[in-house]
Parts: C-alpha cells; structure tokens; sequence
C-alpha cells in the first residue's frame, strides 16, 4: 500500500522517466532516494521507444561523497591507455558502464567543480571524453541525481554550477 505523499512522488517519477529528462531528488539520508532513482530506471527502461529486450538495463550507483577529487575523473568518465604512468589498458568509468540504462550521482553536490563541467558535457552532448582520450565516445545514458542540500543555495554560495543545476532539473 502507497500512501498519498509517496504515490504522489512516485507519478512525478515516473512523469520525469516518460519525459526523457533527467531527475534531482532531495531529501535526507535514508529517505530512500536510491530507491525512487530504481523507480526512474524501472520506468524508463520499461517506456524506451528503443527497447528491444527484456533484460533490464545497467543502474549504476556512485556515492559522489566518497570519492576521493584526485581520482573523480577517471572513475567517472575512464582513461584511455598511457593516460598516465600506471594506466596500460584503457579503462571504462561509472558513465559508460552505465551506457544504455541509468546513472544514479548520490551526494552530486560533492562533485569538484571540474567533474561538474565535465558532467555537464557529457548530458548536453551525449559524449564521454575518457582521461587522455582526444576522442569522445557516444553514450546514451539516463541521470539521476539526489543529495540532501539545497541546490538552488549551493548554486547561490558558487558551489555547484548553475548550469548543471538547470540541466539536472526542478528537485522532487
């Protein structure tokens, strides 16, 4: 049984996967952001006009407060061999594994301001540039973002780009 609040939720949620945006989520720990970012893949997987199997599509979930800003770039977007001294493979990141199916970015707001432009990149253009790569490759990837701050303040205290915040959406 869904109670109201949450029924209401879960038809925005699913307003957002039918609408082919991206969805912010806010709300405290705990309060089961994850579990509606499940929602939106669930969703969105089930009306894509590309479908063309019953095998459910990746859901990647990065919780951007743990990783560390010296390696953020290369476990977001990859690193193409020779990048640096001990990369001798090229390596997928967190956006092409999640290539075909959904990114959830929980704590977003924790993002360097760096990754955020890059981030940004990668939703206006469709392309991920792997760390040393002077080629994009093309993803189709859906993004979902939650934290528990104020965007909207983040962006006003010059923490978070505005442009990202207008790209991520109205927070649920």
């Amino acid at each position: 049984v869904v109670g109201p609040v949450l029924g209401a939720t879960l038809d925005a949620v699913r307003a957002s996967a039918r609408a082919d945006a991206c969805l912010h989520l806010r709300g405290e720990t705990g309060a089961g952001k994850e579990l509606l970012a499940r929602a939106f893949a669930d969703e969105t997987f089930a009306r894509s006009p590309r479908r063309t199997t019953d095998s459910p599509r990746p859901f990647v979930a990065v919780n951007c407060a743990t990783i560390q800003p010296e390696l953020a770039e290369r476990l977001l977007f990859g690193t193409k061999r020779g990048a640096y001294s001990s990369a001798d493979a090229d390596a997928d990141g967190y956006v092409q594994a999640a290539d075909g199916g959904t990114l959830f970015l929980d704590e977003v707001v924790e993002l360097d301001g760096a990754i955020q432009a890059k981030l940004l990149r990668v939703l206006e253009t469709g392309e991920v540039f792997r760390l040393g790569a002077t080629k994009g490759t093309r993803v189709s990837v859906r993004v979902c973002t939650a934290t528990h701050a104020d965007l909207r303040a983040e962006v006003a205290r010059g923490r978070f780009r505005a442009d990202l915040y207008y790209r991520l959406g109205r927070p649920l």
